[in-house]
């Protein structure tokens, strides 16, 4: 479809408001624009953020008379109200006349854009905000904008849908015998701004002017005195929020930390617990943010439990931020969801903030919720803006050695399987090489690189460190570091021996630890899997410190899992057979060795092994990936202390 006047305008009308934090939270809002025949009006398509719409996506041509036609038509009222909404909703799909995908759905509100002039801007911002959602915002919004010869006009709350369209149309209606002129700014209760007029420019000059009234008689927190917090509390904050939300509702979610003043400034009040004791104030903080931020005089992981079983009981959605006294506002979901979260409850504080200045916060009913959360479209924008599939989805894993070899095809597997993953190796270049695998194949994916010497205890517990500042939890260790430096006994270097013994021992040793003392202190049980090689069960010839610090991984396999186990901490092995594929260990110089053991070519190497295995195949590292998947899985819940042999029958086990 050709790029037209009418589109640029609308595109340029998104992004110039939709890149403003202070105007836009979540991505929410919706801007439109007439075409100059009156044929035709360009929205913005549901569930893509106001900044991100383009020439190629975010927006749906609909045939405005097809439109109106909607909010005209009198028998959609008689429906019951779930299924009105989705006749319109079906009606809005079938009005669009465009070649863009069926799957973009058209803004929701489109009939009430239908009714204003040719552009419209709808926003949720902050400073409005303040407004629609204090119990005497409306008397103080009609103080601000005394002045204008067309006051704007206040829309009391109605539930979103066609209900609200019919309301708009009649105060509309009412408006134009007062003033013989249609409302250019529109309050709406609880839902924002929306702000109209003839030309693109104007309609953004005018949301400009009416957040400088609005923010003219607020109060902004600025240069708030803020106490480092501790680092320690700051993680066992994190991992008792991850404790609870596990407990209760069965996620895996990551725990991000935020601090402004915003926060700083609200956390002081002495009347903030009792400012977010009333629950959500806009459909926008249900969809987004699961209700308004919970406060916590401390992070007590029980009496979080309690608190969520309690909204969840109530047939709530259990809270996805917290504000701790003296630590900040802190975020569990998924971590392309975090941002958003964030950016709608520190909105949300701002509010309550200043509408507790205009006569008190003014929350949604309890049946105004129930509403919202049985609303086919906000189910709709909850549902695109959701997660992946995979069995192990959201759980968080470290991968040491993940920078090639095994340890990639593990990283890359765990990442199919749907979990975030940290990608641990001494070779930084190698591990973004590996993240970046990961996304260029999932490119929604969670992966991201973590250095560390796994024979550095120092390392080691700064990897650790630096994981849960990133994403405050760990579901999953798996040691996969390794060396394999091959002499005769005779001629085996001591220096050698030590370095395979420091990285295959020490080095499992140190991160099992880590990860152990993490688990521990999160309370949510966990995997742990030590990968081993069938050397470790069936010694190989000139391999004495690979065929012993093997075989001590699978000893120190069965001895954690004895330890662990009360913590519900599952700990296996898995040995594999000779994986080539990407290796660093089968590098050109250990395959010479190797020829010169079996008094073969190189390029005759891994022909020679795979001949020795049962079923005559090359073992590829995906094999080990789905064992370390099954391991780390609640498939195998009751599985630890053990070991599984992923080769092709190479090593036999008895």
């Amino acid at each position: 479809m050709a790029i037209n006047k009418t589109l640029v305008e609308i595109i340029e009308m998104s992004k110039r408001t939709g890149s403003d934090s202070k105007l836009v939270q979540g991505g929410g809002g919706n801007t439109s624009a007439k075409t100059p025949d009156g044929k035709y009006m360009y929205i913005k398509a549901s569930g893509t953020p106001l900044k991100d719409m383009s020439p190629a996506q975010g927006w749906r041509r609909m045939d405005l008379k097809a439109v109106r036609d909607i909010v005209a038509d009198k028998s959609i009222v008689k429906l019951d109200v779930f299924s009105r909404e989705d006749v319109v909703v079906k009606r809005l799909n079938l009005a669009c006349d465009d070649d863009m995908p069926v799957h973009s759905r058209p803004s929701v509100e489109a009939h009430l854009h239908s009714l204003l002039d040719t552009h419209v801007i709808h926003l949720h911002p902050q400073a409005v905000g303040a407004y629609v959602n204090a119990k005497e915002g409306q008397v103080q919004v009609e103080k601000l904008f005394k002045a204008e010869k067309y006051p704007p006009l206040w829309v009391p709350y109605v539930d979103p849908g066609i209900t609200l369209a019919h309301t708009v149309e009649r105060l509309i209606n009412g408006y134009q015998k007062t003033y013989s002129h249609k409302p250019a700014i529109i309050f709406m209760e609880k839902h924002g701004l929306f702000v109209t007029a003839s030309t693109a420019k104007a309609t953004v000059n005018l949301v400009r002017k009416v957040i400088r009234l609005c923010d003219s008689q607020l109060k902004t927190a600025s240069n708030v005195k803020i106490k480092a917090a501790d680092p320690v509390e700051i993680n066992s904050a994190r991992l008792a929020i991850r404790r609870a939300i596990f407990k209760t509702t069965g996620q895996y979610l990551s725990v991000s930390d935020y601090q402004n003043d915003t926060i700083a400034d609200f956390a002081k009040r002495k009347d903030a617990k009792k400012l977010l004791a009333g629950g959500p104030l806009t459909p926008d903080e249900i969809v987004y943010a699961n209700g308004a931020p919970m406060w916590l005089d401390k992070y007590d992981g029980e009496a979080l439990c309690k608190k969520l079983q309690k909204q969840i009981d109530k047939g709530d959605k259990p809270s996805a931020s917290f504000v701790i006294q003296g630590l900040g506002l802190f975020v569990a979901a998924e971590v392309r969801n975090q941002n958003t979260i964030y950016e709608v409850g520190t909105c949300s504080l701002f509010i309550r903030s200043n509408a507790a200045r205009m006569g008190g916060v003014a929350t949604l009913t309890a049946r105004q919720r129930e509403f919202i959360n049985k609303w086919e479209a906000e189910s709709y924008r909850q549902a695109i803006s959701g997660a992946g599939t995979g069995g192990l989805k959201d759980r968080i894993a470290v991968v040491s050695g993940g920078g090639s070899g095994i340890g990639r095809g593990i990283a890359i597997g765990l990442a199919r399987a749907g979990a975030m993953v940290a990608v641990s190796d001494i070779d930084t270049r190698a591990a973004d090489e590996t993240v970046a695998i990961i996304k260029e194949e999932l490119p929604a994916a969670n992966a991201i690189t973590v250095q560390c010497n796994v024979t550095d205890e120092n390392s080691v517990d700064q990897s650790f460190e630096n994981l849960l500042n990133s994403w405050g939890g760990l579901d999953i260790l798996v040691n996969a570091a390794g060396v394999a430096p091959a002499f005769p006994l005779t001629d085996f270097p001591v220096d050698k021996w030590r370095f395979a013994l420091e990285v295959n021992l020490t080095g499992y040793f140190l991160m099992a630890r880590a990860a152990a003392r993490t688990m521990i202190a999160q309370g949510m049980g966990g995997a742990l899997i030590n990968i081993s090689s069938k050397s470790g069960i069936d010694a190989s010839k000139d391999n004495s410190a690979y065929n012993a610090t093997k075989a001590g991984e699978l000893h120190l396999t069965r001895g954690w899992a004895m330890e662990l186990g009360e913590h519900d901490i599952r700990v296996n092995s898995v040995c594999p057979g000779n994986v080539f594929e990407g290796s660093k260990i089968w590098n050109p110089e250990y395959m010479k060795v190797c020829a010169r053991k079996y008094g073969i070519k190189p390029d005759e190497v891994i022909p020679h092994y795979v001949n020795k295995t049962i079923l005559k195949k090359e073992i590829f590292r995906q094999v080990i990936a789905d064992a370390v998947v099954f391991l780390a899985s609640d498939q195998s819940r009751c599985i630890t202390a053990q070991t599984i042999v992923a080769d092709p029958g190479q090593a036999v086990v008895r």
